[in-house]
């Protein structure tokens, strides 16, 4: 049930300015780049997976992949990106519509195997609007689960220029789960040459 319900979108539409490449999902981690690594993880585990991104999409086409910029505001902010993939959940999917979208980012391609499924469980527990998660006392907000339903409320907050999902979580029916980290890889954020050289020599090591 949670694959039929559910959708996943990748938030890939920064600008890449820390690592001084726009196209940071392309960037390569032992020869597959980090949007590829990120597939992986989550497309067995929902209905449909769409790209949140803002430039060159031809560099993505290969993904087959819906490809869906800002609605609004680009570049303004990661809560942008689930707005606006929930809009396009709205106006293109007619039959069969999921329930919720799972968020992930495109530049932290490792967390818990057990990550979604938990995610879900809490979600389906009792209604609410979205489920984030902290690991060692860090939130990850990006890692989140969110129903359809409170798109509204995404709208409303955007307009007030409110950009971060952490900024609006006490305006939601929000659940917070604590999650266990396994290896120093998981939640490690590739946004600067410095991070992408410790990913890599932690997975050499391995």
């Amino acid at each position: 049930m949670q694959q039929e319900r559910l959708f996943a979108v990748i938030l890939a539409g920064g600008k890449g300015s820390r690592i001084e490449d726009p196209d940071k999902p392309l960037i390569k981690l032992s020869s597959t780049p980090l949007i590829e690594l990120c597939l992986q993880k989550i497309q067995d585990k929902v209905a449909q997976v769409v790209l949140s991104i803002n430039h060159n999409p031809e560099k993505y086409i290969h993904l087959n992949l819906p490809l869906i910029p800002d609605a609004r505001d680009s570049y303004q902010g990661p809560l942008i990106g689930i707005y606006s993939a929930m809009e396009w959940i709205e106006n293109n999917v007619l039959t069969e519509r999921p329930e919720a979208l799972l968020c992930i980012p495109a530049d932290v391609p490792f967390f818990p195997e057990d990550l979604i499924s938990k995610l879900w469980k809490a979600y389906s527990k009792e209604e609410c609007d979205v489920v984030w998660c902290q690991c060692d006392d860090q939130v990850q907000p990006l890692f989140s689960i969110w129903s359809l339903s409170c798109r509204d409320k995404l709208k409303r907050a955007i307009g007030e220029g409110l950009y971060g999902p952490k900024l609006i979580m006490d305006r939601l029916r929000n659940r917070l789960i604590t999650v266990k980290r396994e290896s120093e890889l998981e939640f490690l954020n590739i946004n600067d040459q410095e991070s992408l050289k410790i990913a890599q020599e932690m997975i050499n090591f391995k």
